[in-house]
Order: structure tokens, then C-alpha cells, then sequence
């Protein structure tokens, strides 16, 4: 699967691109708040039969990263034959503003490169590599003010699929899981610097993202490990509550959902999902579990919430499912192993071989709109929405695609 990213033959298609009202950012994995639902409204109520207008279409490279907005700018990762790498391009038209390398190649068999999104906040750029490197970039030039490798400096081993968890900003630390020994398995450092502020866990790491969460006043950080959902305390990492939840080949991949005091999650290989209920009370914190069932089995990408309603894909079938009973609304078949996100009151799947689909975010029936090709190859990447563009990728290039009017 290694393939050459070759930017000298960057294909720009030649169309105008007018102005979008409003100035949206989507500048993490899911998005600024976590969740995968984007804000924008006024987005196409239907695409052409032909697809959405394609903006730019460029080569890139290997790799499973997502795209992050912020100013102007979209940033990803891809991987060459020997390095991963770290670009900004321009979100308008598709021109590569710097590059930097960001660690040694990561190969797999399922492909190479970069699993985890990178992170923009306050100028950095916060990106993670499939080998462990955490690089803290300059949002603007590139240039490096700190790096790390962070399966070396906390003990740790590399995860059978590589490492996945993108980077996250709580106050003044950047949060991973890298999964280490001795009390180093979930580590904060200064997001300035990259000095170590605490360890926490001799958990074995899991392939998720970790997010921040408030419970009855209680700040907490939710980590899925390989071995359990546990909150943490963000000022020293101190475990509140943990509820274990072990998975075949220890895939523990989807990002957690929440909403008032409910915690949402999921895994494949048979785990199924479950909902936690979550409480605080005189400084102590708790778990409890409202429902789990076999019904939704996020394999490596999240399900969103709607509304009442969550939707993702149940191993290789898209499914609907009630929020606060766990109990199937309706199920389609045709993606296999896909990915979606929301806006506006519509789902935007994405297949697992590039079908592109937009539908009613309905709890009664999927309601298909629109459907059409957006790339080809294999399609794991779950696609990113901002400012009227949405940003798809494969294994091999990159594309935006123009869903505003």
C-alpha cells in the first residue's frame, strides 16, 4: 500500500468558489464540540444527480486521518514510502501551504500511515503519528516548537493497528493515551512545551479519542482504553469512576457520546454498545449502566447523536437507534464499513468504497435524498464539514466538494 504523494502534480479543478456566509471551524476529530453534528445550516437540500460540485481534487497519500478547519486552512495527515507527514492546504482551493514530517511510516497489512486527526488550537497545530510522535507545529508555517515520541518516553508499546487517539486540549495540556507502564498509561502534557503535568492508568491503550465532559459541575476527561471507559480527574489524573468493557483484539475505537449525565458506547467483535448513566455528588463521581445491548457495534468509526436518536453503522449496516432505550428504529444495508456526520437535519454517509448518500436524519425510516461516487478505493475516513465544503479522502488523494448553494 505505499504510494508516493506526489504534490508537484496537484490537480486543481478550475471553478469558482463563491464566499460562504458566516465563518464555521471544525478544528478536531468531530469537530470543535466532539460530536460529529456540524452547525451549519442553508446546505443544499439535495445534490445534483451527478454529485456535489468537486472545488479541487489533489494526490495525497496513505493513511486514515480526518481533516481539521480553522482560518482558512485544512490541515490532515498522509504517509509517504518512509515518513508521515503533516500538510496545510488551502480550504478554498486545495494549495499546499507548508508540509512538515512528523515520524517514520507506520505499516499495517489494513494500510499505512496516520490513523489520528490533527488538533488546531491557538495557533498549534497538534499532530499525532501511526508510530506515537506528537508534534507541536506552528499553525501558519509548520515549524516544530516541540515533539516527542510518546511510546519511548512513557514505556509504552505500539497497538496491534497503530496508534489512533488524536490529540486533546483541556486548559493548558494536550491529553493522549499512549498506553504506558508504571502509571503512564493516560498522559497530560503542557500543550506549550510538551512537559509532562501528570500520568494516570496502567491500562493498555485503547484506539480512541479522549473527551472532556461535565457531570453535575464535575469537570472530567473520558478515556476508552483497551480495558474500560473510565473518567479521570483533568487537575492531577486521579480515577472518579470506571466501568470495564474488554473487547476481542482489544479494539476499543469509537468516541464516546454524551448527554445529560448519559455516557454512550461502543465497540465491535460482538461487544455491542451500552448506555452509562453518570453522576457527581460531594466530590465523588459514579457510573451506572441504564441499558447494554448487542444492537450497535461501532467497529473504527463513531455514531452520532440527533436529536433522540443515534446513528452509525452496526459493524457493516448503517443503524438508528434510541438514544434512551438502546432499542433499534431502522437498519440499511449497501455501505458496509462506513461513516457518518449531520447538518442541517440530514446524515451524510459516507461508504466504506466512496458511495456518498445524503438522508433525512429521521428516527422513522432512512429516508435517502441524494446519493453519488465521490471517489473510489476504500473509504475509511469519516469526511469533514466546513463552511459549505466537504472534505473527503481515501488512500490516495484528497477532494472538496462544494454542499453549500
Amino acid at each position: 500500500m505505499n504510494r508516493r504523494c506526489l504534490f508537484a502534480a496537484v490537480a486543481i479543478t478550475a471553478l469558482a468558489i463563491p464566499a460562504v456566509a458566516g465563518e464555521f471551524s471544525w478544528p478536531q476529530w468531530r469537530g470543535a464540540d466532539q460530536t460529529g453534528v456540524s452547525l451549519e445550516t442553508g446546505l443544499l437540500a439535495a445534490w445534483p444527480e451527478a454529485g456535489p460540485s468537486v472545488l479541487w481534487r489533489m494526490p495525497l497519500g496513505s493513511g486514515f486521518s480526518s481533516v481539521a478547519v480553522e482560518g482558512g486552512k485544512a490541515y490532515t495527515l498522509y504517509g509517504t514510502d518512509k515518513e508521515e507527514m503533516c500538510v496545510c492546504l488551502d480550504a478554498a482551493t486545495g494549495r499546499v501551504v507548508w508540509k512538515k514530517r512528523i515520524g517514520a511510516i507506520y505499516k499495517n497489512s489494513w494500510g499505512d500511515g496516520p490513523r489520528a486527526t490533527p488538533t488546531i488550537h491557538q495557533g498549534k497545530v497538534y499532530a499525532f503519528s501511526g508510530n506515537g510522535d506528537l508534534a507541536c507545529l506552528d499553525a501558519e508555517t509548520g515549524v516544530e516548537i516541540w515533539g516527542a515520541n510518546l511510546l519511548r518516553k512513557y514505556g509504552a508499546q505500539n497497538l496491534e493497528w497503530g496508534m489512533a487517539g488524536s490529540p486533546y486540549i483541556e486548559g493548558d495540556m494536550v491529553v493522549m493515551n499512549p498506553g504506558g507502564s508504571g502509571g503512564k498509561s493516560v498522559v497530560a502534557l503542557d500543550k506549550n512545551t510538551g512537559e509532562t503535568i501528570w500520568t494516570s492508568l496502567n491500562d493498555k491503550a485503547g484506539y480512541s479519542t479522549v473527551v472532556g465532559i461535565d457531570v453535575d459541575g464535575m469537570r472530567q476527561l473520558v478515556i476508552f482504553t483497551a480495558e474500560a471507559v473510565v473518567g479521570l480527574a483533568p487537575g492531577n489524573g486521579a480515577e472518579l469512576w470506571r466501568y470495564p468493557w474488554k473487547t476481542r483484539y482489544d479494539c476499543n475505537i469509537a468516541t464516546p457520546i454524551y448527554r445529560d449525565n448519559k455516557l454512550f458506547i461502543s465497540s465491535n467483535y460482538g461487544e455491542g454498545c451500552a448506555l452509562l448513566g453518570l453522576n457527581a455528588h460531594d466530590g465523588k463521581a459514579t457510573a451506572r449502566t441504564i441499558y447494554r445491548n448487542k444492537n450497535m457495534n461501532n467497529h473504527f468509526n463513531s455514531s452520532i447523536l440527533v436529536g433522540d436518536f443515534l446513528f452509525g453503522f452496526d459493524d457493516a449496516t448503517l443503524a438508528c437507534l434510541d438514544f434512551e432505550t438502546g432499542e433499534t428504529r431502522w437498519t440499511q444495508k449497501g455501505f458496509n464499513k462506513g461513516s457518518v456526520l449531520a447538518a442541517d437535519g440530514k446524515l451524510i454517509v459516507y461508504g466504506e468504497r466512496a458511495q456518498l448518500a445524503l438522508a433525512e436524519a429521521s428516527g422513522e425510516a432512512y429516508k435517502e435524498i441524494s446519493r453519488c461516487q465521490a471517489l473510489d478505493g476504500k473509504t475509511w475516513t469519516v469526511p469533514t464539514l466546513c463552511n459549505g465544503r466537504l472534505y473527503v479522502r481515501n488512500e490516495k488523494e484528497i477532494a472538496c466538494l462544494k454542499i453549500a448553494p
